[in-house]
C-alpha cells in the first residue's frame, strides 16, 4: 500500500486522509495472540502485493426521485454536495480509527456513494447501491454515506459481491444518520469470491423517536471481519439489527456488533443466526453498553448457531458494560445441531432425509429473512441461501 494521493481533496478531506494514514502505520498487523482474532488465519493477505493506488470498486446506483433528495457517486457529492460531506464525513467512523484495517479504509476510499433524505421526505422505492470488486490482486475501499434527517423516510439495499481467483482486499466503510423521528430500513449483503479478504465497519447514529431496521447477509468471500455498531443518541430511538450468516469449506467469518445506549428509554434488538460446515469458522462478540443515566434502556441480543460438522469452529462471547440501574438488558447464544426430532417428524411424513435437513435450515434462518420488507431482496437472499444449502 501506499500513501494517498490528495492533491485533488479539499483541505478538511486531506487532513482525513493523512491522519488515517498516519494511524495505519503506526498500528501493527493483527496476530493470533489478539484476543478478536485468535480463531482468524490472515497470513495470506500480503498488502504489499495488492494494487491500491487506482480504484478496484464499479458501482451502480439505481434511479431516485424525491423532493430535494440527494443520491449520487461520491465524486459528484466532493464536487456538489462538499458541505454536506463536510458536516458527516467521518463523524462516526473516524480518521484516526484504533484498528488497522478501517484506517487503511479512511485513508484510501476512492469511491462510494451518498444518499441524503431531507426532512419530512419520504422515499418511496428502494434506494439501491451495487458494488463490485473487480481486477486481479486489487484492494477496494468503497465509502458510504447515509443521513436521514427529522421525519425523513427511506429503505436502502446495499450490495457488495465480485472478485477473481486472486487474493484481494476489500475494505468498505459506511455511515448513517438516523435523525429524529427518521426511519431507514437498511439491507446489505455481500457474495464475494473466494480468496477476498473484507474487511467491513457499519456505522450508525439514532435520534430522538427515530428507528433503523437493519438486515445484513454474509455467503461469500474467504475471511470477513464484519462490525456493526449502532448508537442509540436520542430518547425514543429503536435499533433492530439481523443478520445472517452462512459459512461452508474454510470459509473465516467474524463478527462484532455493539448496542451502545447513550440516552435512556431507547430500545436495540439484535438477532445474528449462523450456519456452519466442512471446515468453517466464526467468532460472534457482542456488546451492549449502556451509559451513566440512560434509564429505561431495552436491550436484547441473541446469537444462535447451528453446526453441521465435527471439524466446525464456533466462538460466541457476548459482553455487557451497564452504567445505569434502571433497565432491562438480556442476552442470549446457542451452539447446537439440528433438531434430531424435529428431523424424524419431517422424515415420518414422507420427505427424504436430505430434503428434510434442507427444510430445517432454511427455517432457522427464516426469522432473519422474515426482517426483509423488499420482495425481491427477500427472494435474493432466499435464493443465496437455497444455493448454500443445496450444494
Amino acid at each position: 500500500m501506499t500513501p494517498p494521493d490528495t492533491t485533488t481533496d479539499p483541505s478538511w478531506l486531506r487532513q482525513q486522509r493523512e491522519l488515517a494514514w498516519k494511524t495505519y502505520a503506526a498500528l501493527p498487523a493483527p496476530t493470533r495472540r489478539d484476543l478478536d482474532w485468535q480463531r482468524f488465519d490472515i497470513r495470506k493477505l500480503k498488502l504489499d502485493t495488492l494494487a491500491g493506488d487506482r480504484p478496484a470498486i464499479t458501482e451502480r446506483l439505481s434511479s431516485v426521485t424525491g423532493d430535494g433528495v440527494i443520491f449520487c457517486d461520491m465524486a459528484t457529492a466532493l464536487a456538489k454536495h462538499p458541505g454536506i460531506l463536510q458536516d458527516y464525513l467521518g463523524k462516526l467512523i473516524a480518521p484516526d480509527e484504533p484498528r488497522k484495517f478501517n484506517a487503511l479504509h479512511a485513508a484510501l476510499w476512492n469511491t462510494g456513494a451518498l444518499l441524503y433524505v431531507p426532512a419530512g421526505v419520504r422515499v418511496t422505492l428502494p434506494v439501491e447501491i451495487l458494488y463490485t470488486l473487480s481486477g486481479t490482486n486489487v484492494a477496494g475501499f468503497p465509502r458510504t454515506l447515509i443521513v436521514i434527517e427529522p421525519g425523513a423516510e427511506a429503505t436502502v439495499v446495499q450490495k457488495f459481491i465480485g472478485g477473481d481467483g486472486a487474493i484481494s482486499l476489500h475494505a468498505a466503510g459506511t455511515e448513517v444518520f438516523v435523525k429524529d423521528g427518521g426511519r431507514l430500513h437498511y439491507i446489505s449483503y455481500q457474495d464475494f469470491n473466494p480468496n477476498v479478504y473484507d474487511f467491513t465497519l457499519k456505522r450508525a447514529r439514532v435520534g430522538r423517536d427515530a428507528e433503523i431496521d437493519w438486515v445484513i447477509g454474509m455467503f461469500g468471500s474467504s475471511f470477513q471481519r464484519y462490525d456493526i455498531e449502532c448508537e442509540m443518541a436520542g430518547e425514543g430511538g429503536t435499533s433492530f439489527m439481523y443478520g445472517v450468516c452462512f459459512a461452508e469449506h474454510q470459509q473465516q467469518f467474524g463478527q462484532f456488533t455493539k448496542q451502545h445506549h447513550r440516552a435512556g428509554n431507547t430500545v436495540s434488538d439484535l438477532l445474528f443466526k449462523n450456519v456452519l460446515r466442512d471446515s468453517a469458522v466464526t467468532n460472534y462478540t457482542g456488546m451492549i453498553k449502556v451509559e451513566k443515566n440512560a434509564n429505561g434502556t431495552n436491550a436484547y441480543q441473541s446469537n444462535r448457531n447451528l453446526v453441521l460438522s465435527d471439524k466446525v469452529k464456533c466462538d460466541t462471547r457476548p459482553i455487557l458494560e451497564i452504567e445505569s440501574n434502571k433497565l432491562r438488558c438480556t442476552h442470549g447464544a446457542t451452539v447446537g445441531r439440528l433438531d434430531e426430532d424435529q428431523l424424524f417428524y419431517l422424515r415420518a411424513r414422507g420427505l427424504p432425509e436430505e430434503q428434510a435437513r434442507h427444510v430445517l435450515l432454511e427455517a432457522f434462518l427464516e426469522p432473519v429473512l422474515a426482517r426483509i420488507k423488499v420482495e425481491p431482496v427477500y427472494k435474493e437472499f432466499s435464493e443465496l441461501i437455497h444455493r448454500k444449502v443445496s450444494r
